[in-house]
């Protein structure tokens, strides 16, 4: 009997889906949000945005990171000779973004930005 009941439970599970009801494998995203600096809501202005929600000062909060493409030149005596050679145009100055979150993380509050720093400078990356 209980072999029966095995053999029952996996035909079930091995059951394709009626092909009236197929599954719906189509992601569920929620309606987006504005988010807000202060009162102002944030705009990164160039290039596509790339957030991402990390906890970046070890304060248990998610702070949000948002990569951007570059106003300004990227400085050409940080590249190397052949690259500055190959791209003489140059290129914009990447950075990021970091909106520190002063809430909490099931109700995050941000302020305006920092850029990233490598020691006194801003952290940059050559975009195109």
């Amino acid at each position: 009997m209980l072999n029966l009941i095995w053999a029952s439970l996996a035909a079930l599970s091995l059951s394709p889906l009626p092909q009236d009801e197929p599954a719906d494998t189509s992601p569920r995203l929620a309606p987006p949000v504005r988010i807000f600096g202060g009162d102002t809501p944030i705009d990164v202005t160039v290039g596509h945005a790339a957030p991402l929600m990390m906890d970046f000062d070890g304060d248990g909060r998610q702070d949000l990171l948002v990569g951007e493409f570059g106003r300004g030149k990227f400085p050409p005596e940080r590249l190397p000779e052949g690259v500055r050679k190959k791209w003489s145009s140059g290129f914009a100055e990447g950075k990021l973004r970091i909106y520190r979150n002063l809430g909490t993380n099931s109700a995050p509050e941000y302020r305006d930005f920092e850029y990233l720093r490598a020691g006194k400078e801003f952290a940059s990356i050559p975009t195109t």
